[in-house]
């Protein structure tokens, strides 16, 4: 016999004995936990119908398909000069129609900086819209 703690535990012959506890334990708590797998089955709550994540950040309103089709052809070109333009006009802080390196770098203009040399053929040190227009429809873009 052996003891542990308080406790006595009959051995039966060194490390057999080990075994056949260890056996003993295991089957111990597999059927103690076959016992209690029913009843906690039976507990579980009923499944649910998830719904899909949303981005926390986009307002309500924006998250709605548009109602509207998307705009083709020459309304879609339109759309696409007068972004241009905008964008244009933002970075002529001395609103003369021209914009220099400086002012399309400062206005984030990164395609009309990265190409300024070749729009501004004339070097006159500035761009205007229609120069930047010509650019582009030379590199195919089919403006108005």
């Amino acid at each position: 016999m052996s003891t542990r703690g308080p406790y006595v535990i009959p051995t039966i012959g060194g490390s057999s004995g080990r075994r056949s506890r260890r056996r003993l334990f295991f089957a111990g708590t597999t059927l103690a936990l076959s016992a209690l797998m029913p009843a906690r089955a039976a507990t579980s709550p009923p499944a649910t119908i998830e719904t899909p994540l949303r981005d926390p950040w986009v307002p309500p309103e924006l998250r709605k398909a548009p109602s509207a089709p998307a705009p083709q052809g020459a309304a879609l070109r339109a759309q696409v000069e007068r972004k241009l333009k905008a964008g244009f006009d933002a970075a002529d802080v001395s609103h003369v129609g021209t914009v220099t390196r400086g002012q399309a770098r400062a206005a984030g203009l990164g395609y009309i900086v990265k190409h300024f040399d070749e729009i501004d053929r004339q070097r006159a040190g500035a761009v205007s819209f229609d120069d930047v227009k010509r650019f582009l429809r030379t590199r195919g873009a089919q403006l108005d």
